[in-house]
């Protein structure tokens, strides 16, 4: 948030005929800029009259003239006063979700000595304008705005700039000054929380520690009192010798957890707007949950400006990860297949999130041998489609009607 300073006072110069010529040019620019394009036309209008009167003398062309002008020159004067305010924009949440709602609180102070004229308040919010009445402020006055704001769709949108304004009822002059700068509001594509994901969890002994207990590993973590069927190789005999029963070892299980979550984001493998906002909800789903399961992720979408490049969303939080999910977009033009292939680090799971329509891609975005290597997730969003599951050795695929019904599913993966 930047407030808006009172403009300094010029310094003072000798009256010159060359400083004078040049201010008058700025004062002339900065009138011309405060007429509005109704009032360019009255201007015109009193222009043509004005010089039809010249050559026939009539009347009417003449009172048209002054008529022109005096309304321009009473805009002008209506116009003026003190529009020296400074802004403060401030949300209760910084971010939101799809069909969340969150107050946006403007505050407006009067820094200068002397009292600010009335006027209006404008806020740019994306394509549109709010507009708000402001009465005049004496010097150091406050005066507060609140306005609901609905999340009717995802998206990255401008907040600002905040704007003062004033002029004629006629809107032939409109003088503008901009308080504040825009900022950017992040909507967030709506989430569903999921189980933890037990898919592509590969014991490796360069791996990291999991979740659970399992009885043989790299990573140590209790003794247990010996059970029938245990291992004897296990027994701790330092504490079996202080505890006096036999005690045996637990281990934190060391498993690969890298994850490859791609979106497809061709045009032509969804039905609609709505079943590729479905197939954004649930990669946004499942990124979120590898991030809160601590799995490293690689999400892949395509570069909107590029048919050749797919963009790596971040994976440093939810938070980052959710805020470039509101920019995707889908694309029209085809695309190549994602470099999946990483020489230093070798993936565990891959995640394919596709339309109704995106069979046809799936071969150009997951080469048929990667099954062999890693297992494959293929996941169809079917607008309203009953739900349904296939598996086959090294691939599974699920097409989901609905975000609810992706938990029923990973439930059944585990």
């Amino acid at each position: 948030m930047t407030a808006f300073s009172r403009r300094p006072a010029p310094e003072a110069r000798p009256a010159t005929s060359a400083g004078s010529r040049h201010s008058l040019r700025v004062l002339a620019a900065d009138l011309w800029q405060s007429v509005t394009a109704l009032g360019r036309s009255m201007a015109l209008a009193a222009l043509l009259c004005a010089l039809a009167f010249a050559p026939t003398g009539w009347r009417e062309l003449l009172a048209g003239a002054l008529l022109g002008v005096s309304m321009l020159l009473l805009g002008l004067l209506m116009s003026l006063g003190n529009l020296s305010c400074s802004a403060e924009t401030s949300l209760d949440q910084g971010r939101l979700e799809v069909g969340g709602q969150a107050e946006l609180v403007l505050v407006l102070t009067n820094p200068s000595s002397r009292s600010t004229r009335r006027g209006r308040v404008g806020l740019t919010i994306g394509q549109g304008t709010a507009l708000a009445p402001l009465p005049a402020l004496a010097p150091g006055q406050s005066h507060q705005i609140r306005l609901k704001l609905k999340a009717r769709s995802r998206g990255v949108i401008d907040l600002g700039p905040v704007t003062m304004e004033a002029g004629d009822p006629l809107g032939l002059i409109r003088r503008r000054r901009i308080l504040t700068n825009a900022r950017k509001l992040y909507i967030h594509p709506r989430t569903v929380a999921l189980p933890p994901l037990q898919a592509g969890l590969e014991r490796d002994l360069e791996g990291d520690p999991g979740p659970g207990i399992v009885d043989d590993d790299l990573e140590f973590h209790a003794l247990r009192p010996y059970a029938p069927g245990d291992d004897i190789k296990r027994v701790h005999w330092l504490s079996t010798a202080r505890a006096g029963t036999l005690m045996v070892r637990q281990y934190e299980p060391t498993v690969r957890t890298r994850t490859e979550l791609i979106l497809d984001g061709q045009a032509d493998s969804y039905r609609n707007a709505d079943e590729f906002e479905l197939a954004v909800e649930i990669f946004a789903s499942l990124g979120c949950r590898c991030l809160l399961d601590g799995r490293r992720l690689q999400a892949l979408a395509p570069e909107p400006d590029d048919p050749h490049a797919w963009t790596t969303l971040p994976s440093q939080d939810p938070r980052s990860f959710l805020d470039a999910c509101s920019a995707i977009s889908p694309r029209q033009d085809s695309y190549s297949k994602p470099d999946l292939g990483d020489a230093s680090e070798r993936t565990s799971l891959t995640i394919l999130v596709t339309g109704s329509l995106g069979e046809r891609q799936t071969s150009a975005l997951i080469d048929r041998s990667a099954q062999d290597t890693f297992p494959v997730m293929l996941l169809a969003a079917d607008l309203d489609a009953h739900p349904s599951l296939q598996t086959q050795p090294g691939l599974v695929s699920a097409v989901l009607g609905s975000l609810r019904d992706l938990p029923i599913f990973l439930e059944n993966q585990s």
